[in-house]
């Protein structure tokens, strides 16, 4: 996929523009520079996010380093801004808001500030993260004797075991997948995991900041880990309560020699648990059964893709805001590429500056219907705080919690009601609760596990936990806050982070958490 590599490569050449000695700005009114660099920079992102935007599968590589050059031009004048904002002394400052502004433009550059070849390999180990999941090189379970038609074909993580794990009840089965997975990959994680740690560390080095403000550059919160642990204390009490009753379900299903009825969960089966909050096997299934549930992919079969980015704009519409402009739908949305639509597709939104940029998925199903509703919670978001300065707009602030409470909210049998989805269908209590226990489990297993993501990163990055102890400590925190274990005694250099551990964290799990 050709676009894909102008994506990477946007940012390696962007790199290549080291910060240097700083130019000269004549000492600019510093309120007057903030302003015009704030100018600059939304300018200098609008430019970067339409030339990904517009990148296809099916551009060649005339074309696609022609756009490199254009991005080359961008990179150098982002890295002049992060120069023109470090000549200024912000001991000379008094104003509290200019002073601020300057610091947060010094660090324009990011982990352009590492230069081509550390920024590269940067990418590269991303990219190569990402890709563990994707490759198609896990052999299947029994020489494929569980696949349709025995089919022995290797498979990738994602999506192919993951539905395995969406469909299975064979706990041999699932923790031959849990093994084989990171046994393959140990290498090439550790390498790619550790070579990232480091670039994040020299990064925050050049910039003068700890590693830690680095990592969390995006958050006005010194005291965000010591908040995320207040909530984890404050669900404590609710999720012990879930907990047992799954381990409890588990043992009755499995055995005392798979689950310790007094012990954490195998992580194999927690992760079973996860997966199959939806599904028809769910250790819930005797309580609440899959079939009772809301034809909810029938409430939204008439809608084509487009279309239900409209019913979600209306959603937005009906709670007041602004409608989205003509020009959004008709210049800034379109949908993904073919190659996009495998698994489980999401959008791509580019929403670092006001001018939102987003390629939609093309799968018609409830749940890209909600998430749809999320995604143009993003978009809302954006334009809201188009008046703000620059320097403020990279913040993650309210675009992930709103767009999830958005979604909670047309997720609502009132809502699907009132907007004449589910006219036809009568939600009753037990079909209530069932829905409920379903999204308990959902949302309840996948806390702490963000939170461990978060710990183990801020853990490592302070210097708590050396990096050869990491995978240890990374099991002392899921059995402490997630009450899990690993499936079997695992070597002092594994790395037994799930898959989603890599997605995830070039944009921070606490994004998830928030």
């Amino acid at each position: 996929m050709l676009w894909q590599i102008f994506g990477f490569l946007i940012i390696s050449v962007v790199t290549s523009n080291t910060v240097t000695d700083a130019a000269a700005t004549n000492q600019v009114d510093p309120k007057q520079f903030v302003a015009d660099a704030s100018t600059r920079y939304y300018k200098l992102y609008n430019q970067i996010a339409e030339e990904t935007y517009s990148s296809t599968d099916d551009e060649d590589f005339n074309t696609i380093f022609t756009k490199l050059a254009t991005v080359k031009r961008i990179a150098a004048e982002l890295v002049q801004i992060s120069e023109e904002a470090s000549e200024y002394n912000l001991e000379s400052i008094r104003d509290v808001q200019v002073k601020a502004a300057l610091q947060n433009l010094r660090r324009v550059g990011e982990l352009f500030v590492l230069g081509e070849e550390y920024f590269s390999s940067v990418l590269i180990n991303f990219a190569a993260l990402k890709e563990l999941s994707t490759d198609k090189d896990i052999e299947p379970y029994l020489g494929g004797a569980n696949m349709k038609d025995q089919d022995d074909s290797p498979l990738a993580y994602y999506p192919d075991i993951q539905k395995i794990f969406q469909q299975s009840n064979d706990s041999d089965e699932l923790k031959y997948y849990w093994e084989s997975w990171r046994e393959k990959n140990l290498v090439w994680s550790s390498i790619n995991f550790y070579t990232i740690i480091e670039a994040f560390q020299n990064a925050a080095k050049i910039l003068d900041m700890s590693v830690l403000e680095f990592w969390f550059r995006c958050y006005n919160n010194k005291e965000f880990l010591k908040e995320m642990d207040k909530v984890m204390e404050d669900i404590k009490p609710a999720y012990k309560q879930l907990h047992a009753f799954i381990r409890n379900e588990l043992h009755k299903k499995y055995g005392g020699s798979v689950v310790n009825p007094r012990g954490p969960i195998p992580d194999h089966l927690f992760q079973q648990v996860r997966e199959q909050a939806w599904q028809a096997n769910s250790v819930i299934e005797p309580y609440f059964s899959k079939a009772s549930l809301p034809p909810y992919d029938t409430f939204v079969a008439h809608f084509e893709p487009r279309s239900m980015i409209d019913a979600a704009e209306n959603f937005y519409k009906s709670l007041g805001l602004t409608e989205l402009p003509s020009e959004f739908f008709d210049k800034q949305l379109k949908e993904q590429d073919e190659s996009a639509e495998s698994g489980d597709c999401r959008a791509d939104i580019f929403d670092l500056t006001p001018y939102v940029y987003m390629k939609y998925c093309k799968k018609v199903e409830f749940r890209k219907f909600l998430q749809t509703h999320g995604y143009l919670g993003r978009v809302h978001y954006a334009r809201e705080k188009r008046n703000l300065p620059s320097y403020f707009f990279p913040s993650y602030d309210l675009e992930y919690p709103v767009g999830e409470a958005v979604i909670l909210s047309a997720s609502t049998p009132k809502h699907l009601q009132t907007i004449g989805l589910s006219k036809d269908f009568q939600f009753t209590e037990p079909i209530l609760m069932n829905r409920l226990f379903r999204m308990g489990i959902h949302t309840m297993l996948n806390i702490p596990l963000y939170f461990v993501h978060t710990k183990v990163m801020n853990d490592l990055l302070n210097g708590t936990v050396e990096i050869e102890r990491i995978n240890k400590h990374y099991w002392e925190l899921m059995e402490k806050y997630a009450g899990v274990e690993p499936p079997s005694d695992r070597p002092e250099n594994a790395i037994d982070f799930p898959y989603s551990f890599y997605l995830d964290m070039e944009e921070n799990h606490q994004t998830k958490y928030v």
